[in-house]
């Protein structure tokens, strides 16, 4: 077993041993994922805004499921940066689910919900999406970006990211590819204004009125419910959250684990798991106009009890239009951020005590990047501030 809380050693000793102690995988499609994740039949499943009973809705849940993209570990990539990382298994499972999350997103945002991915059916524009996300240093949501704009949150390649980390890391990257029209926004410290947020959303050089005046929102709100363990008092505003037709689920796990939620049954929290290490796509070696991607979907889930779930979690939402938002807005002002078991506070204006929000851009990935790692770097990720620990197995 690897154990990523021992420092020593250098990183041709640890990419030898990850290389020797880890499986090849090969996804098993038309998988009952009840049998995985023991789903109960005849009680509702809540996955993103949609709803499943099993068995009469089987077919249907499944399809939605696999049509996730699912980014694991991998092995055997274009080393990280200037460092000899060249597999994330056991340190990158946040960054995988924040891939997860991002990639619904810009499904979400180029084609819709419903869309739904066919082995037989090739579709460009998913096809693009994922080869955004394919470990490439030049891809836009690589490991190796994500993991680059890590540096510029204060986290080096290797160690631990938090949930709010790997949120900032992608609002970083999302700078710098403007063309996608999607603006990216982070709610700190439980506090949300909607002023601020349509300011970011709005283009105040916007002359033609005939034509709405919105970018399309993906909205991270990290929260904390509670200090090492969640606060039951939480858990229907968070089960609520995969109700709300803007959900594009939550990042978060438990310690020594991150996963990507898509819902929930019962008090259970339904997920897509990043801990399986498979061989990494070389971009150079395959047909980018039509990529092999099963090994990019699955129907395998699992179910997260409550009193598991540790405390560090980052639930988002997607809107289209400001009308989405609005409509998001007066969701949470009866639910999410009101009254007892409210995860966090939303204004509708700026308190004057605030600063005014600023387009000016100012995070930057490290130029030329060479940063060198004699060793794994733990000392951050034993104390991240997102509440984690780092892998010790998986």
């Amino acid at each position: 077993m690897l154990n990523m809380s021992e420092p020593g050693g250098d990183l041709t000793t640890l990419n030898n041993t990850i290389s020797n102690t880890i499986t090849d995988y090969s996804p098993v499609f038309g998988l009952h994922a009840e049998e995985k994740a023991s789903l109960q039949e005849d009680v509702s499943i809540e996955v993103l805004g949609s709803s499943y009973v099993l068995p009469p809705d089987r077919e249907h849940f499944e399809e939605d499921v696999r049509s996730f993209l699912w980014f694991s570990y991998r092995k055997n990539f274009r080393a990280i940066g200037g460092t000899a990382y060249t597999s994330d298994r056991g340190w990158g499972c946040m960054l995988r689910c924040i891939q997860m999350m991002y990639s619904h997103t810009l499904i979400r945002h180029n084609l819709s919900r419903s869309w739904r991915w066919s082995r037989d059916v090739h579709c460009p524009v998913y096809n693009a999406i994922l080869r955004d996300f394919l470990d490439d240093p030049n891809g836009l949501y690589s490991i190796q970006q994500i993991a680059k704009a890590g540096c510029s949150a204060g986290k080096d390649v290797g160690t631990w990211f938090g949930p709010n980390t790997a949120a900032q890391s992608i609002r970083i990257l999302s700078e710098f590819h403007r063309e996608l029209n999607l603006v990216v926004q982070v709610v700190m410290d439980n506090f949300m204004c909607i002023e601020d947020i349509k300011f970011f959303c709005k283009d105040e050089d916007k002359e033609d009125e005939s034509e709405e005046n919105w970018k399309p929102l993906l909205l991270i709100i990290p929260l904390r419910l509670g200090l090492s363990e969640c606060n039951n008092i939480y858990i229907d505003n968070i089960k609520h959250c995969f109700e709300i037709e803007q959900s594009v689920g939550a990042v978060g796990g438990r310690p020594n684990s991150a996963f990507y939620f898509v819902g929930y049954q019962n008090d259970k929290l339904l997920y897509l798991d990043p801990h399986v290490t498979q061989e990494s796509l070389a971009p150079d070696t395959i047909d980018l106009e039509r990529i092999p991607d099963e090994s990019y979907h699955t129907t395998k889930l699992d179910l997260l009890p409550w009193d598991q779930l540790d405390p560090s979690i980052a639930v988002a939402f997607y809107c289209k239009t400001e009308q989405s938002f609005d409509d998001l807005c007066d969701e949470f002002s009866q639910t999410l951020a009101d009254g007892t078991g409210s995860l966090f506070e939303m204004v509708k204006t700026r308190p004057s005590y605030m600063t005014p929000p600023s387009r000016i851009v100012g995070d930057r990935l490290p130029e030329n990047y060479s940063a060198e790692y004699d060793e794994v770097n733990t000392e951050d990720a034993a104390s991240d501030s997102d509440g984690f620990e780092i892998i010790s197995n998986s």
